[in-house]
């Protein structure tokens, strides 16, 4: 029998199981390797043996930490995205991060290097994408990061040349509004450059309530004709109205349509109020615009440096209808136009000059840039930003009434006049500017410090310059606010791993690979002082196909400057339950940044396994436990239950009956947060039909690979080393897509389940502490969903595609006082499931023969909820208040859009 060189042993245990399309057969003294990648050379040595070398692909991360998902070509069009913004939507289930109070957006890798910003490469259609790798936390620790997001790997193509355009609709089943979104793409990527050039134009139109028939809330006495209130004793508008009406009357609605009612008129409408509906004079949705332009420039100066930049410029404006202008006369009873012989309250809105508005006009404009350059072992990355966005709002607050009520005190005036308020100005409107600049320089080199027997430890060394500047004008009633704030942050942070053991010799190959990792972080904020942040991590792989990893992170955190500084709005008549009194009415509500705001502190603790079986072929199973300590985090200010209420009496104002006015909701700082939660779920994929004939040496179409690699420069050798990761054919399993080409269909499944264990917050010591599980809340949508599922999946064949996306999230509570006139609410489940249904038109060969035009074309049709599944809200006598209707919680309802792509 032949001996095979320990390099082909090596190869055939542990590469080819890993790369199922390396298919190693023994042809007598020789090794024929099936493949037809050029990436792959095969050298026939004199002995008449095969050396066979295999190079990782280009851009990979490497790295020993096996990838979640992988998604090679196949994939990527099984999804029908049409930008990598949707590609990153598309995989939200294995993306999203369950660390700590819910993590954030993925880390975005280019190459397996660091970009300045997701916008340098956000517009790139996915036809441009190679390989797709996604990993856990801890690999965003060797690229500078803090390990509470997950990382995202995009290796592009090398050669690619694409102008796209897409035309979307989008109209909702309850009609209301429509909108529209333009959008032209060119991309371009050679051997040393890559330029992509995006421009977006999207309108949408208003949706009032009205159009949502939505029943008025109660508890106002304003409305278009009027009502009238007693001032007299026990509130009688007057003793001969009583007698008229056979009854005590407090409140009667003015006669609609005549100009000088008499009592009689009056007692026929005794204790019967006009409608004070004003839904077509108020927006669910505004009126929104945007233009938007993005591009990027990227060169290779040499093979094993690069050079980027981006800039971006945005323009965003919206107009609100806030009601209409409204207040309360006091209407002598000596007047010649009162029937009612002692002095009342008229209380009126006015169709003049127009309703209350709002609007704003944002312009932001972004740029950046990054520097890549390899120096001995170590790769150097410098990214920086730049942002500026300035933002101005115009608030119409109400009519000046002063000539108005005293014509009506003096009796010159009829308020009962078909004219009346005919001639009203505007006070001057609320106006509110910000402008917000934001500069970061970061630079990061990262390598080997030195080789262990069980492999290199890696290294990163970063370190920033942050210059944060805030100026911000409020101009209200005559008085001018100003806010200039400036913060300066450097910062410097060490990230290390070190591997223990190596699965391959030694001990390892007994209690399998070990490493540890670790980090350390300072910051020094111009205004705020020294902030700290340190982490430390342990992965066990017993096998290659499971990986154990514990690790714990602590960080200090400033508030944000736009927390501490964002200018104040006063909104007039925002739809409000109180749950103090059981009712729902119009308050004011004031927003803008909390100066008072402090430091938070967060301590997290996580477990995670992943497994993907031997047996089940495609199929990935990941399980995380999280537990997280915070103190004194910022947050929005929370749903004003009883319990936050009594936390937060001075932000509250009430009448002398008790009603609520007016809230002020700027962000707060809750004492304490605790939560606890488990995230466990599959990735699943696989062929319809027969399995393709191999194509490339890993699996997919030529270029798919292993998740470890080189992650340099376009022209760096790979590393020596085995891939690891778990599925090192290409996430869903390796493949074509369509059918088309003798590529088989395809179907993928990713389905998660959060189950939140614990969820506290303690606002101030001697407050009784919020259990979010347990009838307390802090927003809109009352406490925390015990059960949380994420699911995304569908099927691609013969070019036609379906997929299903959407969150589960089971029923939650808040909890009222338990004192009379109080209320419980109850919030059901939520199932928000969006549905596309796309056809790839150039696998449809007698469409694309009869209209050529439609060669590179793909429509889609959309439906977002598609089972219209609103919140059901309910009081403890199973009533909807009426601040909680469908038209208030989800005014969209089930929307369809319709679009078309082109690409030339």
């Amino acid at each position: 029998m032949k001996i095979f060189p320990f390099s082909i042993i090596l190869l055939a245990t542990t590469a080819v199981p890993a790369m199922a399309a390396v298919d190693v057969q023994a042809t007598g003294s020789t090794i024929a390797i099936a493949q037809d990648d050029e990436d792959m050379p095969v050298d026939e040595g004199a002995s008449g043996e095969i050396v066979v070398t295999a190079e990782r692909i280009r851009g990979s991360v490497d790295t020993d930490v096996p990838p979640v998902e992988q998604l090679n070509e196949a994939d990527i069009a099984s999804l029908g995205a049409s930008s990598l913004t949707d590609l990153v939507a598309a995989v939200a289930p294995q993306a999203n991060s369950g660390r700590g109070r819910g993590g954030g957006m993925p880390i975005i890798l280019l190459n397996g290097q660091r970009v300045s910003g997701f916008r340098e490469l956000r517009d790139l259609p996915p036809e441009a994408i190679r390989q797709v790798q996604i990993f856990p936390e801890e690999v965003a620790l060797k690229y500078g990061y803090r390990p509470d997001q997950r990382v995202i790997n995009f290796i592009l193509k090398d050669n690619f040349a694409s102008f796209a355009t897409e035309f979307e609709h989008a109209q909702p089943e309850a009609g209301g509004f429509g909108s529209n979104e333009l959008e032209a793409t060119l991309t371009r990527i050679g051997a040393s450059t890559r330029f992509n050039l995006d421009v977006e134009l999207e309108r949408a139109t208003a949706l009032t309530e009205s159009e949502r028939d939505l029943i008025a809330t109660n508890g106002s006495l304003l409305a278009r004709g009027g009502n009238i209130s007693g001032l007299g004793l026990n509130g009688v508008i007057s003793p001969s109205l009583n007698a008229a009406a056979g009854a005590a009357v407090t409140q009667a609605g003015v006669p609609i349509g005549i100009a000088n009612p008499t009592l009689a008129q009056f007692a026929g409408t005794a204790n019967r109020l006009n409608d004070s509906d004003i839904g077509d004079a108020r927006t669910l949705l505004p009126r929104t615009e945007r233009l938007e332009v993005n591009g990027t420039w990227s060169r290779s100066l040499g093979p094993q440096t690069g050079l980027s930049f981006n800039a971006n410029y945005a323009l965003n404006g919206s107009a609100s209808l806030l009601g209409l202008p409204g207040t309360s006369f006091v209407l002598p009873g000596n007047s010649p136009f009162s029937p009612f012989g002692q002095d009342v309250t008229l209380s009126r809105y006015f169709d003049t000059p127009r309703p209350l508005e709002r609007e704003s006009e944002t312009h932001v404009f972004q740029t950046g840039g990054t520097f890549n350059h390899v120096l001995g072992r170590w790769r150097w990355t410098v990214t920086g930003n730049y942002a500026r966005t300035d933002n101005e709002t115009r608030t119409t607050r109400n009519a000046d009434y002063t000539a108005l009520r005293a014509g009506v005190l003096a009796g010159t005036v009829n308020p009962f006049a078909a004219g009346f308020g005919a001639d009203l100005l505007f006070l001057a409107p609320d106006l509110a500017s910000s402008l917000n600049q934001n500069l970061d320089v970061r630079s990061t080199l990262a390598g080997s410090v030195l080789t262990l027997p069980a492999g290199e430890v890696q290294t990163t060394l970063a370190s920033g310059f942050t210059r944060q500047m805030l100026d911000s004008e409020t101009w209200r009633s005559g008085v001018t606010t100003n806010v200039a704030l400036r913060r300066n942050i450097i910062n410097q942070s060490v990230n290390a791993e070190l591997p223990i053991t190596g699965r391959d010799f030694g001990i390892g190959s007994t209690i399998g690979e070990w490493s540890i990792n670790g980090n350390v972080g300072f910051s020094d904020l111009s205004d705020f002082g020294k902030l700290v942040e340190y982490g430390a991590g342990l992965r066990w792989a017993p096998a290659r196909n499971l990986t154990f990893q514990a690790s714990i992170t602590g960080d200090e955190n400033a508030s944000g400057i736009g927390q501490l500084g964002n200018p104040t709005l006063v909104t007039p008549n925002v739809a409000t339950y109180d749950f103090t009194r059981g009712e729902s009415l119009f308050i004011n509500v004031t927003t803008g940044g909390n100066p008072a705001l402090i430091g938070e502190k967060r301590r997290d603790l996580i477990l995670n396994a992943n497994w993907t079986p031997t047996f089940i072929k495609d199929f990935a199973l990941q399980a995380s436990y999280f537990r997280n300590n915070s103190r004194n985090t910022t947050a929005s200010f929370p749903l004003l239950t009883p319990e936050i209420e009594a936390a937060f009496a001075s932000r509250v104002v009430r009448d002398v009956n008790g009603r609520l006015v007016s809230v002020d909701q700027r962000p707060v700082n809750y004492d304490r947060e605790t939560s606890q939660r488990i995230r466990w779920g599959f990735n699943m994929s696989g062929n319809i039909g027969a399995a393709p004939p191999m194509r490339g040496p890993f699996g997919g179409p030529p270029g798919a690979g292993a998740p470890r690699g080189s992650g340099g420069a376009p022209g760096a050798a790979a590393p020596a080393g085995v891939p690891r990761g778990p599925r090192a054919g290409g996430g869903f399993g390796g493949g074509g897509f369509g059918g088309g080409g003798g590529q088989p269909s395809r179907w993928n499944i990713a389905l998660y389940h959060t189950y939140r264990i614990q969820e506290e917050v303690l606002i101030r010591p001697g407050v009784p502490v919020l259990d979010l599980l347990n009838g307390s809340a802090t927003n809109s949508n009352g406490g925390a969903s015990r059960h949380e599922v994420e699911l995304s999946g569908g099927m691609f064949h013969k070019g036609f595609g379906l997929r299903l996306q959407g969150t589960y999230k089971s029923g939650t509570a808040a909890n009222g006082t338990g004192l009379p006139g109080s209320n419980d609410l109850r919030f059901s489940d939520l199932a928000a499931v969006n549905a596309f249904l796309f056809i790839n038109l150039d696998q449809q060969a007698r469409v694309v023969n009869a209209m050529p035009f439609l060669k590179g074309s793909r429509v889609t049709f959309r439906v977002e909820n598609i089972l219209n599944d609103i919140v059901d809200v309910r009081d403890q006598n199973g009533n909807v208040p009426l601040g909680y209707q469908p038209g208030y919680i989800d005014p969209r309802g089930r929307v369809f859009e319709l679009s078309f792509r082109k690409r030339f």
